[in-house]
């Protein structure tokens, strides 16, 4: 049923006049005048890129950042990303404001975290420049993101029915873990490209195991402003926390076999068990689609009798929903050795 919600999208476009201007409202509150119909896309943010496409609005996108040109999402349900102009990484002092300009974008999309930036480009360069969400502390943010990005596009209505496919999901989601007397304590080992097994991710991230009825272990250590959510902690601090369940990040190169086998870790109870799993968290930032299978994934993993639908076959409907691509969730198991649930 949930399949039907945005299996096609309408493409209709409300005619405007010939530079004729609206005013947005973006995340973090600044009012940007823009340009009623949007032609020219510079993206700075790996989330209002993943959107454009899924609003089949990625030809209008002449300029990204380093990151979403090796998003493992985009490099399958848009190939052509690769061919899109790489203006450098506000994140990395790589960003060239110079080539930005010379695309002659009708608007930039940045993160609510570089806000002196997106201020940078309007007063030197006279481009609009729309932040996002400074950090996603819940669903809302990110559906109110969808939302924006939505509206800049003239794509509304679409991005309406993306947010109310996405909630929808969570709420199954949340609804039947709310049934759940005991919930299990969860240790997230975010390391990236390392086998490193004592990186972990804290505070409210992710905020998606909530909605699959798990606890961060690591909630209580703070999330520094505007930095990545993870520390490193100590064996004993882990120890010390004893999770139920141990989900390793799937841009770590550790696999659930090397904490299994590793006998500094045998006497953890998620090891013990081999309830230790490898699930797609997230790659800088949010995808809408990837949102919710890693809540999908999670909730399968830490209770598995709460819903009897095929993981992977569902995962695949949420991708093909969002993108219009089917088999990515395949893809992206095959290539990151994703766990079976």
């Amino acid at each position: 049923m949930l399949l039907t919600v945005i299996a096609s999208f309408s493409g209709c476009i409300t005619p405007v006049e010939e530079g004729s201007k609206i005013k947005v409202t973006d995340a973090v509150g600044r009012e940007v005048e823009i340009p009623a119909k949007v032609e020219r896309i510079v993206s700075l943010s790996p989330d209002a890129t993943r959107i454009l496409i899924a609003l089949g609005e990625g030809k209008k996108v002449v300029g990204v950042e380093s990151y979403a040109k090796r998003c493992p999402v985009l490099r399958h349900v848009y190939p052509e990303i690769e061919d899109i102009p790489d203006v450098g990484n506000p994140w990395q002092g790589t960003l060239s404001l110079e080539k930005l300009a010379e695309l002659n974008p009708d608007v930039v999309f940045v993160y609510g975290t570089l806000t002196e930036v997106a201020d940078k480009i309007q007063s030197e360069f006279g481009i609009p420049t729309i932040c996002t969400y400074r950090t996603v502390k819940d669903l809302d943010d990110f559906l109110a993101t969808v939302k924006l990005v939505g509206k800049v596009v003239g794509k509304e209505e679409d991005a309406e029915k993306i947010a109310d496919y996405i909630s929808a999901r969570f709420s199954e989601l949340e609804e039947k873990a709310s049934f759940v007397q005991e919930k299990p304590k969860v240790l997230v080992l975010g390391p990236t490209a390392t086998k490193e097994n004592l990186r972990v991710m804290v505070g409210e991230t992710p905020f998606t195991l909530k909605y699959a009825g798990g606890i961060n272990v690591a909630s209580e250590i703070p999330r520094s402003y505007g930095s990545a959510p993870m520390a490193s902690v100590s064996f004993e601090q882990v120890a010390l926390w004893n999770p139920d369940v141990i989900i390793i990040h799937a841009m770590s190169t550790l696999t659930p076999g090397d904490l299994i086998t590793d006998s500094q870790w045998k006497d953890i109870t998620a090891v013990k068990d081999k309830r230790v799993y490898k699930v797609f968290v997230g790659y800088v930032g949010y995808d809408p689609a990837l949102l919710v299978t890693q809540a999908m994934h999670m909730v399968k993993a830490l209770h598995p009798d709460l819903f009897d639908w095929d993981f992977e076959e569902e995962a695949n409907e949420v991708f093909e929903v969002i993108y219009g691509v089917s088999g990515i969730y395949t893809r992206l198991q095959e290539d990151f050795g994703l766990s079976e649930v």
